[in-house]
């Protein structure tokens, strides 16, 4: 991880951003500054532009309008180099692919082995340069999984997999963590295990901009909160954001937008425009 680029006030700078699918509109005027080396929840309903947000912060999707940096630079330049690790909430993997847990977190390594001599990059996993191979090591000791490294990964459990999945995300040494439901489906021990390793990285300075609907878990650990449907509904401290007024406003909104889409869709002259 770059550290320098922690010194920067803001991690990511959101700027009027719009995006939308097949002309239905996901995201309206996004304004957004959060801030570097600090934990960030992202919240809102099913269907709130939450996963969107994150296919545009990690340059898979390109927005209709606006602008999206990360310290300071257009984000196209950050998924080059590789400074921005992406967890998604479904990961499109073959479970029943013979994968061992150790090859699927050492393909978080592959944009740093650009570096490496053409000839390395046709090894097997395990003798890869030495710094790609400690870089898996400490990814899987962080999150207590070294011990199923050689486990193909469709034989593990739900929270198995979701730590594997995570443990791969440590692994590119990435200044922005991005993680969509890193909780959702997984056991106690394993939830536990995933707050502490993330307050652990917080810690060490990587921003962390975490999508969840695991209130108690956020009030507990994050730094700040983003309260979104389709609008940016609220954003600041957690005690605020996470309180039973704001979530109810958020959930009102919620209602409001679906009654609206709703009567758009049954709306000859609306739904043409």
């Amino acid at each position: 991880m770059d550290t320098s680029l922690a010194m920067h006030t803001a991690a990511i700078e959101v700027k009027g951003l719009y995006a939308a699918y097949q002309r239905q509109p996901v995201l309206e005027d996004i304004h957004l500054s959060l801030p570097a080396g600090r934990w960030t929840a992202i919240v809102g309903p099913n269907g709130a532009g939450k996963s969107t947000l994150f296919h545009v912060l990690t340059g898979s999707m390109k927005p209709l309008r606006g602008q999206v940096d990360a310290f300071g630079k257009a984000i196209e330049h950050h998924r080059k180099a590789g400074s921005i690790a992406y967890m998604a909430q479904r990961e499109a993997i073959e479970w029943d692919f013979p994968i061992s847990v150790w090859e699927t977190v050492m393909s978080a390594r592959y944009g740093h082995m650009r570096q490496d001599a053409w000839w390395r990059r046709l090894l097997p996993a395990r003798w890869h340069e030495q710094r790609h191979c400690h870089a898996v090591e400490k990814a899987l000791d962080d999150v207590n999984m070294m011990a199923f490294a050689d486990r193909p990964i469709g034989a593990l459990s739900g929270g198995q997999k979701k730590r594997v999945l995570l443990a791969r995300a440590l692994a590119q040494e990435a200044s922005i963590l991005l993680l969509d439901e890193p909780l959702a489906g997984v056991d106690p021990p394993s939830e536990q295990l995933i707050l502490d390793v993330l307050k652990r990285e917080r810690e060490a300075g990587r921003t962390i901009v975490m999508v969840t609907h695991d209130m108690p878990g956020a009030r507990r650990y994050v730094d700040h909160v983003v309260l979104i449907n389709r609008f940016i509904r609220g954003e600041g401290a957690p005690d605020e954001m996470l309180s039973d007024s704001k979530l109810a406003e958020l959930a009102v909104s919620s209602i409001e937008q679906s009654a609206y889409e709703v009567s758009v869709a049954g709306s000859p002259a609306l739904a043409t425009k």
